[in-house]
């Protein structure tokens, strides 16, 4: 997928040629919905840079139905900035508690069970009134899978943290090296793994799995429940390291 092992603040410091191309907007993400289309449509690149004609998985659809998934497509993959989480998370609420609000309206005014709500949640998203949170759920659904690592399997997500935060130091090192201002969470001196990881599921992962819980029966039980498990090991890990120094 081409993804250069950087965050989107390097390539911007650095002007780099994909910051350069894409207008410093969404870079990393720009290129991968790029990327997407030339693999879509059966485009590739050779070694001199130039496309050349491979197998496209389009087939038979029309010229309508391929711009509306390259669309879809392109919404999907932008949404995974994350300088766009908390703006696109607040869209999603609005719209889902429009949504709750018509449900509430229907059984009038009695709340129905979280099961059957979240039920309804995902029939209703269908109707013409909705179309609009149907448009923000897709995103949505691909940038909870993108965050999802403090959801997993406890053995797979702490490996993981730890594979995610190598990757950061990493970029933290090259930076200091060309004198680049260093990223958040890439200073290896400085950044505390328990102490990143408890905000970054405290304030960013479990909110919009609660969101997404309210729309998709049992994800409460199922996916919260382990995102508490591994969000209770970091905190025994944040304070193990407080007791060592003192903090």
């Amino acid at each position: 997928v081409k993804h250069p092992g950087n965050n989107n603040n390097y390539e911007i410091n650095k002007m780099s040629e994909l910051s350069l191309r894409y207008n410093d907007n969404s870079v990393l993400e720009n290129m991968h919905a790029s990327r997407a289309s030339h693999l879509l449509h059966g485009l590739e690149e050779n070694s001199a840079g130039n496309d050349y004609s491979a197998a496209g998985v389009l087939g038979s659809m029309t010229k309508t139905q391929q711009k509306m998934l390259r669309t879809s497509l392109i919404r999907s993959i932008l949404s995974t900035d994350m300088s766009r989480h908390f703006s696109e998370i607040a869209k999603v609420t609005r719209r889902v508690e429009a949504l709750e609000d018509d449900i509430l309206e229907d059984n009038d005014g009695n709340p129905p069970s979280s099961s059957s709500s979240s039920a309804n949640i995902l029939t209703r998203i269908n109707g013409d009134k909705h179309v609009k949170l149907r448009e923000k759920f897709l995103p949505f659904l691909l940038h909870m899978a993108d965050i999802s690592n403090p959801t997993k399997p406890h053995a797979v997500s702490v490996e993981w943290a730890h594979a995610v935060y190598d990757e950061f130091f990493q970029q933290g090192d090259r930076e200091a090296a060309e004198d680049l201002p260093i990223s958040p969470l890439c200073d290896r001196t400085t950044t505390n793994l328990p102490e990143a990881q408890v905000g970054f599921m405290n304030y960013v992962v479990k909110p919009a799995f609660l969101l997404l819980a309210r729309c998709i029966p049992n994800m409460e039980t199922v996916v919260i429940g382990q995102l508490e498990e591994n969000f209770m090991y970091w905190m025994r890990e944040k304070e193990k390291d407080n007791q060592l120094t003192g903090t």
